[in-house]
């Protein structure tokens, strides 16, 4: 007989995640595996029993860390906190079910150390910009809500996996189920402009894809308004927002100017990767990114996959022009363009595609998730852009003074080298450069255990 309940025990008892006669059914299965020399209850360890309720389908990993830890709280408002999902520009997330309803949701809670009156106000923005939109390719808003000094917002939970994840996986997709995926993206796109919302985190990770094959846009926390008068503050954005990968050359320059043709070129650059499982630039810091989108052209699709044909390489390259005004102005365009390969290929894409989501999804289930994520309610310590974890480069909430002067002085570099037909970069850029990636990135992203207490 156990002389007392563990950590383990007696939190998943006080949480309601365990009960007793599971507890002892554990136990019970654990002890008859060991070898009868070893079978002292004395011997097994937390991680042990924590291993073996995880087996029985009793808890999940993430559950399983927490109440190793002494976590007791799962709830937030009706909401009850079953798993981590991942992050967003402005949060953790979780899946969680509606305690009276039974419904399976997601929540995205406001870290408590963003809780100054400017993350309130990004926070609340997003609130109010996902409550006004209703369309099939957008991840829908269903609540929101204060619970002491504890912000959350609560959406629709999309199971399956993501097109970073999708292409991690499985490869580069075919141009017919890249077209599919990144068509649907653009009709959200066409959608949230036309409501006067500049997403500005077009990426792989925030495309959802289900295990239909259908897509569904996320992360609106970094969207805003293009209107000037319609910003929750009336003041133009400081920092410059996106994932360093996908954004648009003209964001690197004026951030303050919000235009929907941005969000084209990340959709650009979300398309190259689907068929070549690749970044336009891969490697380098965030700065050497921030400079390569500037002044370089990516390779040709084709040089990373011969299964790219010309006529899908020339919509990728419309899509990533360099000046707004050669780009290709609107999603709904991005539709037409597209839709060659779309046409009389979507039903069995979006079959395939849904497949390798099915397949996808149990991977990432399995080896990514618990190992990736805190074991906590936890979150990255950046300011208004988060970090993709494929070949990305946060922005880090670079400051006009460190990064747009910078990458002013590059643009007008450029331009003399251009015009002198001259290949090599002047000395002096990498010197800027490589002063200013020094000074702006030195520290990593900390980690704070933030949005429960006891």
């Amino acid at each position: 007989m156990r002389a007392e309940r563990s950590i383990l025990e007696r939190a998943g008892l006080a949480s309601g995640l365990l009960t007793e006669e599971q507890i002892d059914r554990a136990w019970q299965v654990l002890v008859e595996s060991l070898p009868a020399e070893n079978q002292g209850l004395d011997e097994i360890s937390d991680e042990q029993l924590s291993a073996q309720m995880i087996a029985l389908g009793y808890l999940n990993r993430w559950q399983a860390e927490q109440l190793r830890l002494g976590r007791t709280k799962f709830t937030l408002g009706a909401y009850r906190i079953l798993d981590a999902v991942g992050h967003g520009g402005m949060g953790w997330v979780f899946k969680c079910e509606h305690v009276l309803l039974g419904r399976i949701e997601a929540i995205k809670v406001l870290p408590k150390n963003l809780t100054n009156p400017t993350s309130i106000a990004s926070f609340l923005q997003e609130i109010r910009a996902q409550a006004q939109l209703t369309h099939p390719n957008l991840v829908h808003l269903t609540y929101a809500d204060k619970e002491g000094d504890t912000y959350f917002l609560v959406t629709e939970y999309v199971p399956g996996t993501d097109l970073r994840k999708l292409v991690r996986n499985h490869g580069p997709l075919s141009m017919s189920e890249a077209a599919v995926i990144v068509s649907q993206a653009a009709e959200a796109l066409a959608y949230a402009h036309r409501c006067g919302l500049v997403h500005r985190d077009v990426k792989p990770g925030n495309l959802l894809i289900t295990p239909e094959g259908a897509i569904k846009l996320a992360d609106l926390g970094l969207a805003a308004f293009h209107n000037a008068h319609q910003t929750p503050s009336g003041k133009k954005p400081r920092h410059i927002v996106g994932t360093a990968d996908y954004v648009a050359p003209e964001i690197i320059v004026s951030p303050e100017k919000l235009q929907t043709v941005s969000d084209i070129y990340s959709l650009g650059c979300t398309l190259y990767y689907a068929v070549t499982g690749k970044v336009p630039f891969p490697g380098g810091d965030t700065a050497d990114k921030l400079r390569r989108n500037l002044e370089e052209t990516p390779l040709t699709p084709q040089k990373l996959n011969s299964n790219v044909s010309d006529e899908f390489a020339r919509v990728i390259t419309a899509l990533m022009e360099k000046r707004p005004a050669d780009r290709i102005a609107t999603a709904e365009e991005v539709v037409v363009l597209l839709s060659p390969w779309v046409t009389g290929a979507e039903t069995e894409a979006r079959q395939h595609v849904g497949s390798m989501t099915k397949l996808s999804g149990t991977l990432d289930h399995q080896s990514n998730l618990a190992d990736t994520l805190p074991v906590e309610y936890e979150s990255s310590e950046t300011q208004d852009v988060h970090e993709d974890t494929t070949d990305a480069g946060s922005l880090g909430g670079m400051t006009l003074p460190q990064i747009v002067a910078t990458e002013r002085s590059l643009l007008v570099r450029q331009q003399e080298e251009q015009a002198k037909q001259e290949e090599k970069v002047w000395p002096l850029e990498k010197i800027i450069l490589a002063t200013a990636a020094a000074a702006v990135f030195t520290a990593g992203a900390a980690i704070y255990l933030l949005f429960f207490g006891e």
